[in-house]
């Protein structure tokens, strides 16, 4: 994946095709990934400890922890399971000198809840209400960060709420965000955990977890619940707000993960988000061509796009090392 990722950034990323890039390994690194990716695509490497053996999706954030990020006009952060499909100049549109960070929405096609999920699902409930506490802001200013692409539609959250696939920041806040938004991951995915040594706590857990899947679930939660795997994502909003960033939230095409989704500009997709639930095709399988010819005939644009990166990476010099594995 981060081949496939550092590859099409170089290929079809226009105006930051060249930009200086960091590849962030937590505990250890595949030699042979790592000679490719230096030799094929000239990023620099870095390999650091876990910040979590528990909570896989707060490790991306090693990535923060890169040398001279600070001395950067824009760091922008993404997970390896994305590819580049077009021109990113436009981001620039939306990085002006009033803004200080910018990430993409949460959320899925609405006539399509996730896999498993009911169709009154919530990535989070009475988020507000966490907000206020972890940004020590009042309820009157909280309600001033209100939302359009929020409110109406899928993740019904009001407030911006975050996929961490893709965060901006500007150089200058690099420090003040990354010591910021790590302990607070940490701290929100202790307190989600499902088993609470304070009785009152476990009992508040397994009463939310119970209704939460309920039509009723906005009224009977007791305070704010959320999954403790998304707490790296929770964290995003809160962080942005109690640093009092200038944040802005980008489109769709920026961290294209589904169609439909009411989120602004969705196309060109410029940023694909692929993982497995989004596109559904297994990661360990993304070089092996079966999937491919389906995927072109698809009516889904990102699968199309998937299909047509994919095919090209494998066609190229540099992707021979991913043909070989299949």
């Amino acid at each position: 994946m981060v081949r496939l990722w550092a590859w099409s950034l170089r290929q079809r990323g226009g105006a930051l095709a060249q930009a200086p890039v960091t590849v962030t390994f937590n505990d250890q690194t595949d030699p042979d990934t790592a000679q490719w990716l230096i030799r094929e695509t000239g990023c620099q490497i870095r390999v650091l400890p876990r910040l979590s053996l528990s909570h896989k999706e707060a490790n991306k954030y090693n990535a923060l922890m890169a040398p001279d990020l600070e001395q950067a006009n824009w760091v922008v952060l993404t997970d390896c399971d994305v590819a580049c499909m077009n021109d990113l100049a436009p981001l620039g549109n939306w990085l002006t000198d009033s803004v200080d960070a910018a990430a993409a929405p949460e959320g899925h096609q609405p006539a399509v809840p996730p896999p498993g999920k009911p169709a009154h699902y919530k990535p989070i409930r009475r988020y507000g209400e966490l907000l206020v506490g972890l940004a020590d802001l009042t309820p009157a200013q909280m309600t001033t960060h209100q939302h359009p692409w929020f409110t109406d539609r899928w993740p019904c959250t009001v407030y911006p709420y975050f996929n961490g696939g893709v965060v901006a920041v500007r150089g200058s806040c690099v420090k003040a965000f990354r010591e910021t938004l790590v302990p607070m991951t940490q701290a929100l995915y202790t307190r989600a955990r499902r088993w609470h040594p304070h009785p009152l706590l476990l009992l508040k857990r397994f009463w939310n977890s119970r209704v939460d899947r309920t039509p009723w679930a906005d009224d009977l939660c007791l305070g704010p619940f959320f999954r403790q795997r998304y707490a790296d994502q929770v964290a995003l909003m809160a962080t942005f707000l109690k640093l009092r960033l200038r944040y802005t939230v980008l489109p769709h095409c920026f961290n294209w993960r589904a169609r439909d989704m009411g989120h602004g500009e969705e196309l060109p997709i410029r940023l694909l988000h692929y993982f497995k639930p989004a596109l559904g095709v297994p990661l360990d399988q993304l070089f092996n061509p079966d999937w491919i010819p389906a995927y072109r005939q698809s009516d889904n644009p990102g699968r199309q796009a998937l299909a047509e990166i994919v095919t090209q990476y494998r066609s190229s010099p540099a992707g021979s090392f991913d043909i070989r594995q299949h």
